[in-house]
């Protein structure tokens, strides 16, 4: 069985779409992630899916590119993805690129700080989940694989207003984002720009969620 590993609601819902697969969505909160990845096993699932959208480390992923991880690396550790499983996934996703995921327990603000962290770890994306899936499947000794689309760029700044926005059932939350947009205004512009790049990693999540049945 296929467990999935969201941090966003509108993730888990295209997960949804992958018949057999067990998802659990941690509202981008990596103690949530462990549990809920715990759970995950607990409940069946023999592989562990890091499924969502992403930020990129190396400038030349951009926005929308769907990234196969092959290994995640954290403060706490690297972990391989299985093999057989990327290749299968990248043979079923030509446009799909492939590359290493930093797994982050805090966001990454800004651009300048994105690129330092690319430079330094060799990782091509960024997310808050798949770090934790790693440690447990690792635990379980299970498969692990990554699957993530780019919102934001290397060189874009994610302002606060984007966690703060994120409720405790990963969907988000329109006035708390709105009123904390009302008292830091200058926020708006980089939001606009990752939500524009979160609608298009988005789509490129549903065009390649079909490949994820019996993968």
């Amino acid at each position: 069985m296929l467990g999935i590993l969201c941090g966003l609601e509108s993730e888990a819902r295209i997960a949804r779409r992958v018949s057999g697969a067990v998802v659990a969505c941690a509202a981008a909160r990596p103690h949530k992630a462990r549990d809920l990845a715990r759970s995950l096993v607990q409940s069946g699932a023999t592989r562990l899916l890091s499924f969502g959208i992403a930020g990129a480390l190396d400038p030349s992923v951009r926005l929308g590119d769907l990234v196969i991880g092959t290994r995640v690396v954290s403060p706490a550790g690297a972990w391989m993805c299985d093999p057989a499983w990327g290749e299968k996934l990248a043979s079923t996703l030509p446009f799909a690129q492939r590359g290493g995921v930093y797994g982050s327990e805090t966001l990454v603000p800004t651009g300048i700080e994105k690129i330092a962290l690319g430079q330094s770890t060799a990782c091509a994306i960024v997310d808050m989940e798949s770090q934790c899936a790693a440690e447990v499947a690792a635990e379980a000794g299970i498969p692990l694989m990554v699957l993530r689309a780019v919102c934001d760029g290397a060189g874009m700044n994610v302002p606060p207003v984007v966690m703060a926005a994120i409720a405790e059932d990963g969907t988000i939350h329109v006035r708390k984002a709105t009123a904390h947009l009302l008292r830091h205004p200058a926020q708006w512009s980089d939001l606009f720009s990752v939500l524009c790049g979160t609608g298009k990693a988005l789509g490129t999540l549903k065009k390649a969620s079909p490949a994820l049945r019996g993968s």
